[in-house]
């Protein structure tokens, strides 16, 4: 009970708990938006340590999805003060790991960022670990004193408090892995053009690692597939990034992304992880590239393979549009997924964006299939998802207060 506490206890309390509960909202609801983000994050750490060969993707997605979700939930438990005691030792369970993590991270730094906020936001090796002591202590001030500040709710409702959280984490996540994030926060997001407006500043140089090295390279001599991608150079900002596509050795980005002056929109199949196993939508992206040439609107195939690879690759696709090849760290950060859509207005900007594996065949019934094809990604599903899980909340507030007005403690039988 917090009716002898002091204030300033209270207080301490609940900025205690609203410091360490924001920052896991935020970095489990960025984390959650974009799974396969946080998986290519995780297969990061997995590659640094030489373990990449041991798990395999299914396995990594369910644990970005659980972890994400946890996180989530752990946050909005904090932030209404639900399961006072429960929700601060969950939330240092998480510390114990992250902790020592980011400790190593920022003394070795084998990697650019922790991703601990996905690509919503991206805190320095040292910055990140400083964080992670201010919310450890955080939670610990929320766990020794939980019994100064009552929480928001009635004890009976708080586990609604974790389906409420833990159905919007994994409905935002569900869509993520399937469709696209309800949210972009990459370079190449719904409006954004795909050419680097033009400026007087030196070309961007990209840091690559390989066996403890890291090197910088300039955007027309990226390395092969053995190096892995660390992170854009100092200095350059990644809003205004041009995707690097290749025909042979010879760039042609200019070229292919140079705003159309007589209006053609243009369609883009984009195969970020060319397998055996996708080559059975090849017949589905045939046909909507068929569509696409009908009704004057160019298609373009970018894969990320090069050389003899992509010929072999060509071969058994059998494409009935151009390829060209760009590296598969570009094309994961243009679209989620194994293949996508992506739609480009006659400026070369992304209009939507789409995983073609979820694509139903059946959609070229349609008198448009192309603007017919259900999107996530301007903001509107983002924002329905989260105007129903803020009601359930306050809906939850609302029975709470209810109940603490109609039931009322027994009083204790008097003595004679």
């Amino acid at each position: 009970m917090s009716a002898g506490a002091p204030v300033w206890k209270i207080a301490a309390v609940w900025l205690s708990r609203l410091a360490a509960g924001i920052a896991f909202v935020v970095s489990g609801w960025a984390k959650a938006v974009d799974p396969r983000g946080f998986v290519y994050k995780l297969h990061e750490y997995l590659t640094v340590w030489n373990l990449d060969g041991i798990v395999n993707t299914d396995i990594l997605a369910i644990v970005a999805v659980t972890l994400s979700a946890f996180e989530f939930v752990v946050g909005i438990l904090l932030v209404t003060g639900s399961l006072r005691r429960s929700a601060p030792v969950a939330g240092l369970l998480m510390m114990f790991v992250m902790l020592p993590l980011t400790a190593y991270i920022a003394i070795a730094d084998p990697v650019s960022d922790c991703g601990c906020f996905g690509d919503l936001i991206v805190f320095g090796n040292t910055e990140t670990f400083l964080k992670n002591i201010i919310i450890t202590a955080a939670l610990i001030m929320a766990l020794v004193w939980h019994k100064a500040a009552s929480p928001i709710y009635r004890p009976g409702l708080q586990w609604l408090v974790i389906v409420l959280a833990g159905i919007y984490a994994l409905t935002v996540s569900v869509i993520g892995w399937q469709l696209q994030p309800v949210v972009d926060f990459r370079p190449y997001g719904p409006g954004h053009a795909l050419l680097a407006e033009e400026n007087e500043s030196a070309a961007p140089g990209y840091v690559y690692s390989k066996n403890g090295e890291k090197r910088e390279f300039s955007l027309d001599e990226l390395p092969d597939s053995t190096w892995t991608f660390v992170e854009v150079a100092e200095g350059h900002n990644t809003e205004s990034e041009s995707l690097a596509v290749f025909d042979g050795d010879t760039e042609i980005t200019e070229e292919l992304f140079t705003p159309d002056e007589a209006g053609t929109p243009m369609l883009l199949i984009v195969v970020t992880e060319p397998s055996v196993d996708n080559l059975v939508r090849s017949r589905l992206a045939n046909e909507l590239a068929g569509y696409a040439s009908d009704n004057d609107i160019s298609v373009v195939g970018l894969v990320a393979l090069s050389g003899e690879a992509l010929q072999q690759w060509i071969e058994m696709a059998r494409p009935i549009y151009d390829i060209y090849s760009a590296s598969d760290t570009s094309l994961k950060q243009l679209v989620r997924g194994e293949q996508g859509l992506l739609l480009l207005d006659a400026d070369r900007r992304v209009v939507w964006k789409r995983n073609l594996a979820t694509i139903d065949p059946d959609i070229l019934e349609n008198e448009d299939p192309l603007n017919s094809i259900f999107r996530v990604d301007d903001g509107r599903v983002a924002f329905w998802l989260s105007i129903f899980f803020v009601a359930g909340l306050i809906l939850l507030y609302c029975i709470s207060a209810l109940t603490k007005i109609t039931i009322r403690p027994k009083r204790k039988k008097q003595v004679e």
